[in-house]
């Protein structure tokens, strides 16, 4: 007997003889999470069940996923098994307060700089569905809300047009995918490919860095998003070793720059010793004042290069102490600014 699939015009038998209507998109779905919470299946044995087309089931698995289920994939042959963990209920509905709002705002507004992105559409959609079920006292406050908050970002970088590069980046951080990256260097005029595994996704002074290990070098990378041009899923997973963490990453670092650390120590006027013990500038650092009122910042990093920048822009009310090669590119630096500015020295 030849299998039937409903169109618009027609209807689903039931095995009974009984005729039913066919399952409208919402049913299908949530009919789908539970079947893929119980057993591993693939797209045929979905659209035999549901009496749909393989597009329509692979439209499916993008929406379920979309929706932010944990679906996973698993290659098998000619063909992938699909799955939700074992007993999984779906996502719970989701209750917010009048100050969380208040607080996610704040969160939002920083990230104004990813406009055009996936991940700043994404978190407005977030927004569209926590405000649908607001009572309308609580709405009523969503424009004082949105004013209260305005972030005064000078440098933003164009993330908007990088949109088709962060889908793949998201997908192959989440599912733990290798890619290939397509990536100019600074000054270079032609692309170089990278085969990565990617591990994390860095967020440091307005600008996002892909973090993973490059099987070229042999070694981990950091690569600037802004300076890949296409990023290409190879459909085969990996995994993280146990050893890495990127708060370990971030602690021993200054910035980005991967450098064994050391001990360094910057002595900061009383003018603006206040600045420095108001904020924290490095999770090692240690602050300690002096007699006089000035501070001394001691952090133990490496990146030499990205704190010779740093220091240098608090002109004289800073000085470094040690150690002697960061005193050495200072001075190299300083003196290369003054002969720039045609200011002769004795």
């Amino acid at each position: 007997m030849d299998t039937i699939y409903p169109t618009r015009k027609s209807q689903r038998i039931h095995s009974k003889g009984r005729i039913a209507k066919p399952f409208s998109q919402a049913e299908r779905l949530a009919r789908m999470v539970r079947i893929l919470a119980s057993r591993s299946v693939t797209i045929n044995d979905l659209a035999d069940e549901f009496r749909v087309s393989r597009r329509q089931i692979r439209r499916d698995l993008i929406r379920i996923e979309e929706q932010g289920h944990p679906l996973s994939r698993q290659l098998q042959g000619a063909e992938g098994w699909w799955s939700l963990p074992l007993g999984y209920k779906g996502l719970p509905p989701l209750t917010i307060s009048l100050y969380e709002l208040f607080s996610l705002h704040l969160a939002k507004s920083e990230l104004q700089y990813l406009e055009g992105t996936p991940f700043f559409e994404e978190l407005d959609q977030v927004f569209q569905k926590m405000q649908a079920g607001l009572p309308t006292k609580t709405v009523n406050h969503l424009e004082r809300i949105v004013k209260v908050f305005h972030p005064l970002q000078r440098i933003k970088r164009a993330y908007a047009k990088q949109s088709s590069v962060l889908i793949s980046l998201r997908k192959a951080l989440l599912l733990q995918l290798k890619v290939v990256l397509q990536y100019r260097k600074p000054g270079s005029p032609r692309k170089q490919s990278y085969h990565v595994d990617p591990y994390t996704l860095l967020l440091y002074q307005g600008g996002l860095y892909l973090r993973g290990f490059s099987h070229g070098a042999n070694a981990m990378r950091t690569f600037a998003v802004e300076r890949i041009k296409q990023v290409d899923l190879m459909g085969e997973r990996f995994e993280i070793p146990a050893e890495f963490s990127s708060e370990d990453f971030g602690a021993r670092l200054f910035g980005l720059i991967d450098e064994v650390p050391q001990r360094v120590r910057i002595q900061f006027t009383r003018e603006v010793a206040y600045q420095l013990t108001e904020r924290q500038w490095h999770p090692t650092q240690k602050i300690i004042r002096q007699k006089n009122g000035s501070v001394i910042l001691t952090i133990d990093a490496g990146g030499l290069d990205e704190m010779a920048s740093w220091i240098l822009s608090w002109g004289p009310q800073a000085k470094v102490l040690e150690p002697p090669e960061l005193v050495k590119l200072v001075k190299r630096e300083l003196s290369k600014a003054i002969r720039r500015y045609g200011i002769l020295t004795s």
